[in-house]
């Protein structure tokens, strides 16, 4: 194993998932506690069941370059050096057989993170001689190619075609800001660098081809399309210029394997005389995800590639901005704690998540 998969654990955070199944039956979970896995765990594990759910990990992953022993498996998971596992207490006792299932799942997450982390690795260290900072083209796979929109609907849905065609003249009528027809909505927003960016409701039989935005993707737009309106005067008298542009997913987008393939949903440009502050930003529930997931460290790896692209007039960032409420997070962290590792709440904190952005992005 490379030491440097030893200088930052992986952690795998079973305590959320735990506690809300647990929570619906009506029990209460113990302490949170952090453990590795023992011999007397090991024994009760199925290595052909791991063997076959890590074969089939690598294929899902389109990995044919990586190979993977069966024989290797049991001697990882005895070194608890690279690893940490959190569970509420009693959730690692030998004393109950029904903490079995929960031991072969955990080694199972914990088995691909780590391939995860070993691939990226070896890919890293052929990658990052060759990292470069270049300009955006108009050929770039995140500015669509196409013309228009496609938005498909069955012949017999009618009321669906109404909708599309009137927010079609309201887009043509170039009216500003949220337009809705039904359940498909379109946003005329100039510092986005495309437009109109559209997104259907959950559960819409309307297919849009390029893919549109979720929710959480359009809630964030909407915002801080409110904030530039709101700040438009102060922008221009501190010579600030802000872009957005939505980021396309693998193939097209820009990604980064130091977060475990990471596509943010989108990027964020703030322009201040001839010095740029890139920031990355996704929209991301986080009810099931801990502290430690790669996507919320990713704001201090964002830093070791800005260090490794020595480019004095460009500035990288990452943000999470989440759609959770911060009372639904257990984390054992204050909302301003978070704040800091660049976690900002959409609700919680609506009024003000976006200004923050834009003040954290020169740092």
């Amino acid at each position: 194993m490379p030491d440097k998969l030893r200088q930052k654990l992986i952690e795998i955070d079973w305590y959320p998932r735990i506690q809300s199944l647990e929570s619906k039956q009506g029990s209460r979970v113990g302490e949170k506690e952090s453990s590795t896995f023992s011999n007397d765990h090991l024994v009760y594990l199925d290595y052909d069941d791991l063997f076959f759910r890590l074969e089939k990990f690598r294929r899902e992953r389109t990995w044919y370059n990586l190979n993977i022993a069966k024989s290797a498996i049991r001697p990882l998971l005895e070194d608890g050096t690279w690893y940490r596992l959190v569970t509420p207490s009693g959730k690692m006792t030998l004393d109950s057989f029904s903490n079995v299932h929960l031991w072969q799942e955990m080694a199972a997450e914990l088995l691909q993170k780590y391939i995860e982390e070993f691939y990226n690795y070896c890919k890293a260290a052929f990658i990052e001689p060759r990292l470069e900072l270049r300009e955006l083209e108009s050929d770039d796979g995140n500015l669509p190619q196409e013309d228009e929109y496609q938005l498909i609907v069955y012949a017999d849905q009618q009321a669906l075609i109404n909708d599309i065609k009137a927010l079609t003249h309201e887009i043509a009528a170039r009216k500003s800001g949220i337009l809705q027809a039904g359940d498909l909505k379109g946003c005329l927003f100039a510092n986005h660098i495309y437009e109109p960016v559209l997104h259907a409701s959950k559960g819409s039989k309307i297919q849009i081809a390029p893919v549109p935005l979720n929710e959480s993707e359009f809630q964030f737009l909407d915002d801080l399309r409110q904030y530039i309106e709101r700040e438009r005067k102060n922008l221009e008298d501190q010579g600030i210029e802000l872009f957005l542009l939505r980021n396309e997913s693998r193939g097209r987008g820009i990604g980064f394997f130091e977060a475990g393939n990471f596509y943010p949903d989108f990027l964020l440009w703030q322009i201040r005389g001839s010095k740029q502050y890139l920031s990355f930003i996704e929209p991301h529930g986080l009810q099931h995800e801990g502290p430690c997931h790669k996507k919320i460290e990713f704001h201090k790896v964002i830093k070791d590639i800005q260090n490794r692209l020595s480019a004095d007039g460009v500035v990288l960032n990452s943000f999470i901005v989440t759609p959770t409420r911060f009372g639904k997070l257990n984390w054992g962290k204050t909302i301003d704690e978070l704040e800091d590792m660049h976690v900002l709440f959409m609700e919680d904190r609506r009024d003000f998540y976006v200004q923050n952005i834009i003040a954290k992005m020169v740092y």
